[in-house]
């Protein structure tokens, strides 16, 4: 029987993920390990951690979600199991989450996912997908299939083979945050391995947060978005194409911004301007500290953090 390990990637949110150890172990098809990469959370988590002894746990400072994944995927697969089943600590499984994948037609070295659902709105999916002839908002629009090829909530209940981590290698621990997943995803279908939904198969996530846009300061995280985009697009079209579909892309999406009318496009239009500059100029190493746009919103409204 082919053996499965979770991997769970967690900062700062005890309760969260307190719950989502719970619905991990209460899977119908128990887990044969639960790794948690705990990225230096400061909220307790450490302390809880050390009186769970069913859980393998690595403790690192926090490298963001990219590199939690990089570092849970790594453990896990060199521990020799033969699928990983990846996701945040804010994820719910259902209780048949897992034995729904198990139970999914053999497509050989694959990645499969669960459906990921709103905790807001139970008929609602908590990631919105659009591809050219169709778009996923609705549970309804998935559970009409049993596999939804080409779709998946990386990293919210994805289960990868290791023959896949084998030829991909590991999440790029420079990412940090939004946008790793997905260069991940495309990674792997450039590499030909079938990606697909499993809508039996149910997580319950809060609904993606930009999905309204996102205030400041908390908007910095845009700045990966943009800067990580460039890495989807090369794997997606080459790395030269693929080079030239992100300057025009990042240039359409910066000026947007400058003509949208919303508070604080100044700031976002400088953000979105600095993510693209770093980007094509192959600087993956900023953290948000480090981040000018956020630097000058910090001082210019000190009362805002």
């Amino acid at each position: 029987m082919k053996t499965v390990a979770a991997v769970v990637v967690t900062y700062n949110r005890l309760e969260d993920l307190k719950k989502c150890l719970a619905s991990l172990r209460g899977q119908s098809h128990p887990l044969d390990a639960i790794f948690v990469v705990n990225n230096g959370s400061t909220d307790g988590t450490a302390a809880w951690l050390a009186d769970q002894p069913d859980l393998r746990v690595v403790t690192q400072a926090n490298l963001g979600g990219a590199g939690g994944f990089a570092e849970g995927i790594r453990t896990a697969y060199e521990a020799g199991y033969d699928w990983l089943w990846c996701m945040d600590d804010d994820c719910l499984a259902a209780p048949d989450a897992l034995q729904a994948l198990m139970d999914s037609p053999d497509l050989g070295p694959c990645i499969k996912n669960s459906m990921s659902v709103s905790t807001q709105n139970r008929d609602e999916l908590a990631f919105f997908v659009e591809r050219p002839n169709r778009s996923y908002r609705r549970v309804s629009d998935m559970t009409e299939f049993d596999l939804v090829y080409g779709v998946a909530s990386f990293f919210n209940g994805t289960l990868i083979g290791a023959e896949v981590v084998k030829a991909i290698g590991l999440p790029d621990p420079r990412l940090f945050i939004w946008g790793d997943e997905v260069e991940y995803m495309t990674r792997a279908q450039r590499m030909g391995f079938p990606i697909v939904t499993v809508p039996r198969s149910v997580f319950y996530h809060p609904p993606a947060v930009d999905r309204a846009g996102i205030p400041w300061p908390g908007a910095w995280k845009q700045y990966y978005a943009v800067r990580n985009q460039r890495r989807v697009f090369q794997n997606i079209h080459g790395s030269t194409y693929g080079l030239l579909v992100y300057l025009k892309w990042s240039l359409r999406s910066t000026w947007e911004q400058i003509r949208t009318k919303h508070k604080n496009r100044t700031y976002n239009a400088l953000i979105f301007g600095e993510a693209a500059l770093d980007s094509l100029f192959n600087n993956f190493r900023k953290r948000p500290d480090g981040i000018y746009t956020l630097r000058l919103y910090r001082k210019l409204n000190k009362s805002s953090g």
